[in-house]
């Protein structure tokens, strides 16, 4: 017997939300209602689907596998019922394109280039947010992620790689035009150097050059990206900044639901464009695909 969709879907919500009563509240049941929902999907599948944690709940091994799927499943229906929306008076409405970023990237790439695909896919209002640095995964109600990511991506979504995160030193016009400009590595270290976060990538980039100074522990530090490129426009000093400015990283990386929806696919495109037309072609093709259920 195939399991109900009212309990593939209590299922789905529960594994989301962590919690019995979050999934009650969001679905407007009682909790008595949605545990009675994962029983009866327990019994049908006969295996265990939760264990109990603390107040909340966590999955199994079976239950994990099974929230993956049905996560990517539920999403691909939402995105395919939205086509067909349409307003009051019959005129179908602009599809919302709801992206996560990175805040760096947002700023500093994505927000100065939106005029371009709002002229090229009218139809498509953006909807626009901040992702954690440590956002991983890519949820059902996001269609498009853009995070860094320094090891390959897990399964539960297609990927490609954006940008590059390799830094480089970078300083201003203003600071140079009282300091002279460096022609070697070691000329740096006469220099005002300054730090997003850690001082330790300038260890790495002076060890990499076959140098070990010792007095790396100084100048100003930042605790993130905005201010220290804040900092550097500012004539502050140097600093280490990947070429287009974006965050000390090893890769930018853009997500997106498998089987994506036109209107993701469209932005897709449009972002592989635009960077190919800066000179830095982003990877071809898809490297990360959920395998299909």
């Amino acid at each position: 017997m195939r399991p109900s969709l009212s309990s593939l879907n209590a299922f789905e919500v529960v594994s989301r939300l962590g919690s019995i009563t979050a999934a009650a509240d969001e679905l407007n049941i009682t909790q008595s209602a949605v545990s009675h929902q994962i029983r009866r999907l327990e019994a049908t599948l006969e295996v265990s689907l939760l264990e109990r944690a603390g107040r909340g709940v966590v999955l199994s091994h079976a239950g994990r596998r099974l929230a993956d799927g049905l996560q990517a499943g539920f999403a691909r229906i939402e995105q395919s019922v939205a086509e067909f929306e349409v307003d009051p008076q019959g005129v179908h409405q602009r599809r919302q394109l709801r992206v996560s970023c990175l805040p760096s990237v947002a700023v500093r790439w994505l927000i100065p280039r939106l005029n371009s695909f709002r002229e090229q896919c009218p139809d498509i209002a953006v909807s626009l947010q901040y992702a954690g640095i440590s956002a991983r995964g890519l949820l059902p109600e996001v269609d498009v992620m853009i995070t860094w990511q320094d090891e390959l991506p897990d399964k539960s979504s297609q990927a490609f790689r954006l940008f590059s995160g390799a830094t480089q030193p970078v300083a201003s016009p203003l600071y140079l035009e009282h300091h002279r400009r460096p022609t070697q590595p070691a000329d740096l270290l006469k220099l005002e150097l300054i730090h997003d976060q850690s001082r330790q990538p300038w260890h790495d980039w002076f060890n990499n050059c076959g140098l070990y100074p010792s007095q790396l522990d100084k100048g100003d530090l930042y605790q993130d990206f905005s201010l220290l490129s804040a900092a550097v426009v500012a004539g502050q000093g140097v600093a280490l900044c990947p070429p287009r400015l974006i965050r000390k990283e090893l890769e930018d990386w853009l997500f997106h639901h498998p089987q994506p929806a036109r209107h993701v696919q469209q932005f897709c495109d449009w972002m592989r464009a635009e960077i190919a037309a800066e000179g830095e072609a982003a990877d071809s093709g898809v490297i990360v695909s959920r395998r299909q259920l």
